[in-house]
């Protein structure tokens, strides 16, 4: 993973705490939700691109260059570990996102 997508990634819990020392304790539900919401858009980002295929370097695990990556060859090997990351991913975010509807529903 690269420092930039961790950095994204981390961005969530800072506002949570940010926002759980700030806000009444009525609203760390929708500090959550929004959380949540982040965290599934970042997830569907990198999900889809992964899973186009030619993203190996991206993938945790498979320790290649990004020139290498593009060889064709590299592309038809780690096609079918990319198309199954992203899907998983994608199905992540799609649960962080029904999370933060159901947090905003029942609140």
């Amino acid at each position: 993973m690269k420092t930039s997508t961790a950095i994204l990634m981390m961005l969530p819990c800072e506002i949570l705490i940010l926002s759980s020392i700030l806000l009444p304790s009525d609203y760390i539900d929708y500090a959550i939700a929004i959380m949540m919401f982040y965290m599934a858009g970042v997830l569907f980002i990198i999900a889809k691109y992964i899973l186009r295929g030619d993203n190996a370097h991206l993938i945790s695990g498979i320790s290649i260059s990004y020139e290498e990556a593009k060889l064709p060859e590299n592309i038809e090997k780690y096609a079918k570990d990319s198309k199954k990351t992203g899907r998983i991913l994608q199905i992540v975010s799609i649960i962080c996102f029904v999370v933060g509807v159901y947090l905003i529903i029942t609140k």
